[in-house]
């Protein structure tokens, strides 16, 4: 007769198997809610580098008139009050996020302000030592480049910022005399308010930090401050800001899944049903043992064991009705041993989504694993070096569909070691969608809204690219400048919902023209554009700046305020070598000087950038 350990130590050791299956369970749950969260933090963060990003090039698209008001200023000298007067305006109206323009002479006194109106303290201003951005302006003045400023009390009222753009003219020795600045004044509210109107911003708190202090906000109701991400902001040259920003609980919502709770009420429930399980065989065995003692008890045993039987069927009913559950979810969930490859479960969702049965995956992860997940015995080291490292294991893999194409997917495993054994439990998701998103997003950060063209962003990235590669083979770089004439009395007399379609056209004219895979049309701002022809000297860039004037004149697109009675265009053409050059920005200055002498010898022409050219 078998001799049974006392009930008491049977008990505790299924207790202790049970505390170990749900701390397992309980685990595993907590690591999926981990990876689940930090999916969160990574899209918060993408979210504030996208944002500090538009940000930044939209501040500098707006600004891009001031830099051209003061490099008219310097070359033609002085520009009379009512020329400065209609440019100031036009930037005015155009971005909403300015407080006012104005020229600050070389004595540091306020000359001219525009508007007028809200800006009346403004006037007979003067640039002391005492204020706050004297040094600024000086440091500004000593560089010959743009600055601008910390935010500061405006003599308006309100919180603002300075643009400060050194001027200067040239005497009858042609010797550069400092002529004051242009000031480009913006408030903080109405800039950060215009910069953001841009922006889908609804599911986010946004904060700009300067210093680490708060100065403007734009709260979201019940904004989740502990999701919060902070990225550097550069606002043209200063260094000083930062943007965070809070997502709201939509968003999070949006982002949860409820996959970690069914895993965790399913492991859950699978431990209990297994404990039970063992519980009720011991007993069985322990009943069994007891009917050999004597036939006075076997008609109470045989009751007992009847009633054990249909526990135990009331508990495969159970678990069978978690397993269906599991069939109900779009996510595929699978546990298969690590030796053998042997299915334990699986939900429909798994073998479905790619087309096949429940029989034909079971076969193929078990004979051919890399027929249905490419590069398996590849995922699973790392998987293992997850599991030995405790960091996450969300893989972006393929796996290929029954009809041979691969279908995305983000597979989230986990390895567990029981009873010596080694199993891993995979829970695997289609995002395609996701990844769609993110690559339209890329190309969107690329894309000049309006023309389809790249935007001045990627130009500067090109521009230095190109730069560098060049460089080390030794080849030219042509850079072409191109400018729609009269274009400002082409919006005024026929409106900007036609001015946009003529600069739609005029760029599908600049693409059709290039003939290389590597030549680039951007849009530089406004009605400007440039193209980047790279190993292209004279001769070739000449070639494609005819190209152009040709397709410009197939367009015959009407301007009734311009000479020719046709839209036509300046082109400015300069050539570099970047192997006797350090930087591209002597490139732009050139192809920016070639274009302005274009526009002075009459426009709708080309010139070519030569030395002693200013």
């Amino acid at each position: 007769m078998l001799h049974f350990p006392p009930a008491w130590l049977v008990r505790s050791a299924l207790v202790l198997l049970l505390l170990a299956l749900c701390g397992t369970s309980l685990l595993l749950w907590r690591q999926m809610e981990d990876a689940q969260q930090e999916r969160i933090r990574d899209r918060v963060g993408y979210q504030a580098r996208t944002l500090a990003t538009e940000l930044e090039t939209n501040l500098i698209d707006e600004v891009e008139g001031l830099r051209r008001m003061a490099l008219e200023w310097n070359h033609r000298g002085r520009i009379p009050q009512d020329e400065w007067s209609l440019e100031a305006n036009f930037a005015l109206e155009h971005f909403p996020g300015y407080q006012s323009i104005q020229w600050m002479g070389a004595d540091l006194r306020m000359h001219w302000v525009l508007p007028e109106t809200g800006n009346e303290a403004a006037r007979g201003f003067r640039l002391t030592r005492n204020h706050p951005n004297f040094n600024l302006a000086m440091q500004a003045k000593a560089s010959g480049e743009a600055q601008m400023s910390n935010s500061f009390t405006l003599v308006q009222g309100g919180r603002g910022f300075i643009l400060y753009t050194p001027l200067y003219i040239s005497d009858e020795q042609s010797k550069r005399t400092f002529d004051g600045f242009l000031q480009g004044v913006f408030r903080v509210e109405s800039l950060m308010d215009e910069l953001l109107a841009k922006l889908d911003d609804r599911n986010f708190s946004v904060l700009l930090l300067e210093s680490g202090q708060p100065i403007y906000r734009k709260q979201q109701p019940e904004s989740l401050g502990q999701l919060s991400q902070r990225v550097p902001l550069h606002l043209l040259n200063n260094s000083n800001f930062a943007l965070q920003l809070s997502p709201t609980p939509k968003l999070v919502e949006q982002l949860r899944s409820p996959l970690p709770q069914v895993v965790l009420g399913a492991s859950l429930l699978t431990s209990l049903l297994l404990v039970a399980a063992l519980a009720l065989a011991l007993e069985n065995a322990r009943r069994a043992s007891a009917l050999q003692a004597g036939y006075r008890r076997l008609n109470e045993e045989v009751s007992q064991r009847e009633h054990a039987e249909q526990d135990l069927r009331d508990s495969r009913q159970r678990l069978q009705l978690v397993l269906d559950l599991t069939d109900s979810s779009q996510d595929g969930l699978f546990i298969f041993e690590l030796a053998s490859r042997e299915v334990l479960h699986m939900n429909q969702a798994t073998h479905a989504s790619l087309g096949y049965d429940a029989d034909t995956f079971r076969r193929l992860l078990k004979e051919d694993p890399e027929q249905l997940l490419p590069g398996f015995h590849t995922w699973l080291e790392l998987v293992r070096q997850a599991h030995r490292d405790d960091n996450s294991s969300i893989f972006q893999r393929e796996m290929r569909r029954a009809d041979g194409s691969l279908q995305a997917a983000e597979i989230s495993a986990q390895m567990v070691n029981l009873n010596g054994r080694d199993y891993l439990i995979g829970v695997s998701r289609d995002n395609r969608e996701r990844l769609e998103l993110e690559a339209r997003l890329q190309r969107l950060s690329r894309q000049d809204g309006l023309t389809g063209l790249y935007n001045r962003r990627y130009f500067d990235r090109q521009l230095g690219g190109e730069w560098r590669r060049l460089r080390r083979l030794g080849a030219p770089l042509a850079l072409l400048m191109l400018d729609v004439d009269h274009f400002k009395a082409y919006n005024d007399r026929l409106g900007h919902q036609a001015g946009d379609d003529a600069l739609r056209r005029v760029a599908q004219a600049l693409q059709q023209s290039l003939r290389r895979e590597g030549d680039v049309a951007c849009r530089y701002g406004g009605e400007e554009f440039a193209i980047i022809l790279a190993n292209t000297a004279e001769e070739g860039a000449r070639h494609v700046a005819e190209r152009v004037m040709a397709r410009i004149a197939e367009l015959a697109i009407e301007h009734p305020a311009s000479p020719e009675e046709r839209l036509t265009l300046s082109i400015g053409i300069a050539i570099s070598d970047p192997a006797r050059e350090d930087q591209p920005d002597s490139l732009v200055s050139r192809s920016d000087a070639a274009l302005y002498r274009a526009k002075h010898e009459g426009r709708n022409r080309t010139c070519l950038w030569e030395k002693g050219q200013g």
